[in-house]
Order: C-alpha cells, then sequence, then structure tokens
C-alpha cells in the first residue's frame, strides 16, 4: 500500500469495534465568564507524570467545548457509579444545567461537582487538531481522590459500574440457587431467633472467597443489621465456621488471605480452624469493653458487602477487618464465668459431608455465663443436625444438584 493511501474505514464499524472497549465518565467544567460549563467525556486520560499532564479529547464542533475554551481553568470531575443522573443532566444541551446539582467553585476557579470520586484541577497546556476532534492537553495544578468509590462507566452505549471483585457471582442467579438451597433452614433459623431472642441467620457461598445471607430472622431485641443477599467476605477472621473442616485446598486459600502474611500469624489461624473444628462451632467474643470496636467491625463488613468500594478501598477494608482477630480467638469456655458474645456459628454439611452452609446466631443477650454459652452452642449445633436431616430429603436433593451445577460451573477447578 503506498503512502498516501488510506483506508477506508466504515464510521459504524469504528464506533461498533471501539464500543468494546469500555470508558470511564468524566466532566469537564470552567467558566465562561460568570457562568458554569460543563462537559462530559469518554476520552479523558493522564499522559505524563513528570511533568503532570492530563488530555481530554472534545468533539471540535461542539458548542460547549467552544464556550469551555473561554475558561482560564478547567475542573476533572471523575464521576462515581451512582452518578449517571448528574452524567444525563450535564450532557444535557441546556443553559441550566447546574441549577440543582450541588457544586462549588474550586481554589483554582472551576466548578467542582459534589461526590465525584475524584477532583484534578487543571490549565491548558496544548490543544492539538486531531480530526475532528482536538487533544486537548493540560497541566494539573493540584488533585485529589475525594470520594473513593467505584467509577462510572460507558461501555457499548450504556452506562454501569466497575465490580473489583470481577463479573463472576454478581448477578441473580447465584442469590436464587443460595435462596433456595437454605430454605431447609428457614423454620431453624426462626426458631432460633425466638428462642435465643437474637438475630439468627443462614449463610452460603457464592464464591470461593465470599459467603451471602441467604435467610435471615429477629426475634427479642435484635434489630434488622442483616440484610439478604448481603455478602462477608471468606477471609480470617471471618468464615473459620466454613473452612475448618474443609479440604486442603479450601483451607490454604483462605489461610493465604490473612493479614498480615506472617508465619506466626498464619499458623495462629491453623490452629484456631483445629479448634473449631473440634468444638463444631465458631465463636466470636466480644468481653466488657469491646462493644465499640465490634460496632467497628461490623461497620467494615457493611461497606464491605456493598461493593462500592474501590480495589483500593476494598484491600484497605481487609486490613481493617483482620485488625479485630482478637474477638475469634479461641477460648475454653468456663461455666462459672460471664461472657458477651458477639457471635455463634456452626457448619452444615450435605449427605457426602461437604460443608453447604452455616448457621448463625448474633445480637444475643449480653452478660451470660458459660453455662448458658455452651447451651446455646448446643442448640445451633441441634439445629444445623436437623438441617443435615432434611438435606438428605428428594426436594433439598434437587437444590443441592442445582446449587452445585450453578457453582462448578461459575468457578470450574476451585473446590468448594
Amino acid at each position: 500500500m503506498g503512502d498516501d493511501a488510506t483506508p477506508t474505514i466504515d464510521a459504524a464499524t469504528f464506533r461498533e469495534v471501539m464500543g468494546h472497549y469500555p470508558t470511564g465518565v468524566a466532566v469537564v467544567t470552567g467558566f465562561d465568564g460568570d457562568e458554569p460549563v460543563g462537559m462530559v467525556v469518554g476520552t479523558f486520560s493522564a499522559v505524563s507524570l513528570d511533568p503532570p499532564l492530563v488530555t481530554f479529547m472534545p468533539t471540535r464542533g461542539s458548542g460547549t467545548y467552544a464556550r469551555l475554551r473561554n475558561a482560564p481553568s478547567y475542573c476533572i470531575n471523575v464521576l462515581a457509579h451512582d452518578q449517571l443522573e448528574l452524567c444525563r443532566t450535564m450532557a444535557a444541551p441546556r443553559p441550566d444545567k447546574f441549577d440543582g446539582v450541588a457544586w462549588e467553585t474550586s481554589p483554582y476557579g472551576a466548578p467542582m461537582l459534589s461526590d465525584a470520586v475524584a477532583h484534578v484541577h487543571c490549565v491548558d497546556d496544548t490543544v492539538v487538531e486531531a480530526g475532528d476532534h482536538d487533544i486537548v492537553l493540560c497541566r494539573v495544578l493540584d488533585m485529589a481522590v475525594s470520594r473513593p468509590a467505584t467509577p462510572l462507566l460507558f461501555f457499548q452505549g450504556g452506562y454501569g459500574g466497575f465490580n473489583p471483585r470481577g463479573m463472576a457471582a454478581q448477578g441473580d442467579a447465584e442469590l436464587i440457587s443460595a435462596i433456595r438451597l437454605a430454605e431447609s433452614a428457614r423454620r431453624p433459623v426462626e426458631r432460633l431467633a425466638e428462642r435465643l431472642g437474637c438475630e439468627a441467620a443462614c449463610l452460603v457461598q457464592i464464591s470461593p472467597d465470599e459467603l451471602t445471607t441467604a435467610i435471615s430472622s429477629y426475634a427479642g431485641d435484635a434489630s434488622m443489621s442483616e440484610h439478604l443477599g448481603r455478602r462477608l467476605p471468606l477471609m480470617p477472621p471471618i468464615g473459620e465456621a466454613w473452612v475448618a473442616g474443609a479440604p486442603d485446598e479450601v483451607v490454604e486459600r483462605w489461610l493465604s488471605r490473612a493479614l498480615p502474611q506472617e508465619p506466626e500469624v498464619v499458623e495462629r489461624y491453623r490452629q484456631r480452624l483445629e479448634t473449631v473444628r473440634t468444638r463444631g462451632a465458631a465463636l466470636s467474643i466480644i468481653g466488657s469493653s469491646g462493644h465499640e470496636q465490634y460496632e467497628a467491625l461490623s461497620e467494615a463488613l457493611i461497606e464491605y458487602a456493598s461493593g462500592q468500594a474501590t480495589p483500593a478501598r476494598e484491600r484497605a477494608l481487609r486490613a481493617q477487618i483482620s485488625q479485630f482477630s482478637s474477638f475469634y480467638e479461641t477460648l475454653d469456655i468456663v461455666d462459672d464465668e460471664v461472657y458477651d458474645l458477639g457471635s455463634i456459628v456452626v457448619p452444615v454439611r450435605d449427605p457426602s459431608g461437604a460443608i453447604v452452609m452455616t448457621l448463625r446466631v448474633r445480637q444475643l443477650p449480653r452478660g451470660v455465663t458459660g453455662r448458658t454459652v455452651n447451651e446455646w452452642i448446643d442448640l445451633v449445633k441441634d439445629a444445623a443436625a436437623g438441617v443435615e436431616r432434611d438435606l438428605a430429603g428428594p426436594g433439598a436433593t434437587a437444590h443441592l444438584h442445582d446449587y452445585h451445577a450453578w457453582y462448578d460451573g461459575d468457578f470450574p477447578g476451585l473446590p468448594r
């Protein structure tokens, strides 16, 4: 092909092919005189660290861009996954689109949209013509992460969010399978809540690294804190009852997520798993002065379960969760001593002996004797044994088959 021979690319083909590449969504804002101007772009990108440069590439014929060129400075607002309506507002070609939008003027003289993931403050450095677009190269004056949430993405004509845990086990199929499997535990869970005046739940695995709440019930002074479908990280110290007595591959995967990854830490968790396996139950013990810290653990788990944390924030949450390991230290329960329990968790096995769910009680009455604690453990064990008997029935066997088929299909080769 000669140097001056330009291949013809059909516009529809160009859009279709490039539509397979997702882009982040940002709003470039500035002032045209006294009027705020905002332009949605999917072409914002980092260019250089030294000097710090970024770029966005607007359509040259855009009227909004023509006004934005008058701005002495820009603010690049990286939108969050839950700001789709703001994106649509900013994309509308009307002069009053900042009405009703939360924003403030940045220290660098540009509109700064509230609740954006990040703000990048910059000024023009170079503008290069590139076909029907301009490449606007900007020099960064300042920048900050304002809200560590997952970003808004544009993909094949639609908007969505980024899930740092991947696409597997994020839809409805695994929840449906989990809830169907857990149906055999509904009455035992309800009876536990009524008998102990607490929150009781059934948890089922929905990925190699996560459990979910499939059934929950409340009685006495317990309040609703565990929503159906809430995800729990299967990482130390969470999930001991699930992992204790599981195949070696499951144990090692769980231990590999311990923080910090130091031999003495991993060995301590390994010993705790053996104690839980022998006892047949995992306990978290708050103590008389640990309720505030236990609440902090609950808040960290709720944030983790939201699925909205960025990968960096999720790593920080995992580190935070690991710091509460002391609540799960294995202790001998002495009949005449007094305890404040955080939870009791007991595994439920299918007819083959594999763990398929756990029963958990929380929000238990405080200040009870060890004798009472042991009675509670026996009650939860009895409930688990009842569920195991039901799992041998024909209806539950069908649900077990469906659940195993879903899991093995989504996570081939990974042990349960």
